[in-house]
């Protein structure tokens, strides 16, 4: 089961994903057990690497961390964050899994929990059915 989770989540987030990371000079998905990464680089200097999405996974507990979700560049303004944590809970939801959304800007903070998202501490959420995410 772990892996195919891992991969299910992939395969919801990736149409979305795909059209802006084809434009990239480079990209990778990275899936293990317990773990998700989306990295690209947007030109050909090794400084422009940059991890645009960040899934933990605890099966025991049934609980997803988006841990890092960051639109560079040519992925920035479009709601494109939103649309994949919308994913992401749908998929996770699914199987009975817990949301939460870590380690992010005031900014986004304040606009998940404007939004609906339950606020667990300063820097976490718990994204639920009433989180506005269209």
């Amino acid at each position: 089961m772990t892996d195919k989770f891992e991969a299910e989540i992939l395969n919801a987030i990736k149409p979305l994903l795909v059209p802006y990371l084809e434009q990239s000079k480079n990209h990778k998905f990275d899936v293990r057990p317990g773990f998700i990464e989306v990295i690209c680089q947007q030109d050909d200097s090794d400084v422009t690497d940059a991890t645009i999405l960040q899934i933990s996974v605890d099966h025991d507990q049934k609980q997803l961390q988006i841990t890092r979700l960051n639109t560079p560049g040519i992925m920035k303004g479009l709601g494109l964050g939103k649309r994949l944590i919308k994913e992401i809970y749908i998929s996770a939801k699914a199987h009975g899994y817990e949301v939460f959304v870590t380690n992010m800007t005031p900014g986004f903070y304040e606009r998940l929990t404007r939004r609906g998202a339950r606020s667990c501490n300063d820097e976490m959420v718990q994204i639920n059915d009433a989180t506005v995410l269209a």
